[in-house]
């Protein structure tokens, strides 16, 4: 294991490798800062044995008594900066931060600033994931439990997710923000707004649920652009959730094409953040059947097809005990 004490900074230019099985531990108050023109590259892998995530990175708190293994915001965050580049993390479970990932700026890279496969994000007491005027493509992503919005996409950027489940379970306190939230604004001060364009915000075949209604929020200042789409997701916003204007307009498939609400995803355990889904689940055969070959295995390497579904992981059948 490694333990990280303060910061640990990848310096300009440099990148930071971190190879399949790695355990990191953070002491309060730390985490990682990746500077500008640097990079982080979490290589973990799926394990052929019995013990499928023993390949996975893990970056966790440095409290290892079971008081403190599910416990939100041991340590800081993965912090990303504005100039950081090519950013990828594969095969990792980040838990117990205050933030999982920071990502900000850079939103127009050809390459986007963060990739983030085949992972799980929980227990963050603010945010899974925040993005800001950011790049942030994500597959088989896993995002529960946070004290906030397991992702945020705030001040615009441009967001691409696909097979991933965004829940939210918390259950430590008042929750404010939905599973799922989108802006393009920031408030600078009492008086200053600063606005920037949602260029584009792409959730494909995702699950986006949790014990709260409703759990995506839109919130649009029109004096930018604010683009996104929701293709064959299972969202939970009940119709008595009367928000204004277009964005919610659930009848245009220019927007929400093929979605399904409030059915239940049947997770397994979704307070004890197990999001695999069962044999009952509103999710299963109802995935867009295109992007089978562009995401062809599940978050547990079990292969998709034709009817494959909705969310970070194919369907399996719960055993009685």
């Amino acid at each position: 294991p490694y333990v990280i004490y303060g910061f640990a900074a990848v310096n300009q230019g440099d990148e930071l490798l971190v190879e399949a099985g790695a355990r990191i531990h953070f002491h309060a108050d730390s985490g990682i800062l990746v500077t500008n023109n640097a990079s982080i590259k979490v290589n973990g892998t799926l394990s052929t044995d019995a013990d499928l995530l023993e390949n996975e990175v893990i970056f966790e708190g440095d409290r290892l008594e079971p008081l403190f293994s599910e416990l939100p915001g041991q340590w800081g965050t993965i912090y990303l900066f504005e100039g950081s580049v090519e950013n990828e993390f594969n095969y990792a479970t980040i838990k117990n931060s205050t933030v999982g990932i920071l990502c900000e700026g850079n939103q127009n890279t050809i390459e986007p600033k963060l990739k983030i496969n085949n992972s799980q994000i929980y227990n963050s007491s603010n945010f899974g994931i925040l993005g800001r005027a950011s790049s942030i493509t994500a597959e088989n992503l896993v995002i529960n439990n946070s004290g906030q919005s397991s992702f945020a996409g705030t001040l615009g950027g441009k967001y691409n997710f696909t097979h991933c489940t965004l829940a939210n379970y918390w259950s430590n306190s008042f929750r404010q923000f939905p599973s799922l939230l989108l802006n393009n604004f920031q408030q600078v001060d009492e008086t200053t707004i600063q606005t920037n364009i949602l260029e584009e915000a792409n959730f494909i075949n995702c699950i986006i649920f949790g014990n709260d209604d409703p759990e995506i929020i839109l919130d649009e200042i029109n004096e930018a652009e604010f683009n996104f789409k929701f293709t064959n997701c299972l969202i939970r916003f009940s119709s008595n959730n009367n928000f204004p204007g277009d964005n919610y307009d659930f009848g245009n498939s220019d927007i929400y094409e093929n979605c399904i609400f409030n059915q239940d995803p049947d997770f397994k355990a979704p307070f004890e953040n197990e999001m695999i889904i069962g044999e009952n689940s509103a999710a299963n055969g109802n995935a867009f059947f295109n992007m089978a070959p562009l995401v062809p295995f599940d978050i547990l390497g079990i292969e998709r097809n034709t009817t494959s579904d909705i969310g970070a992981y194919e369907n399996i059948t719960f055993s009685e005990d």
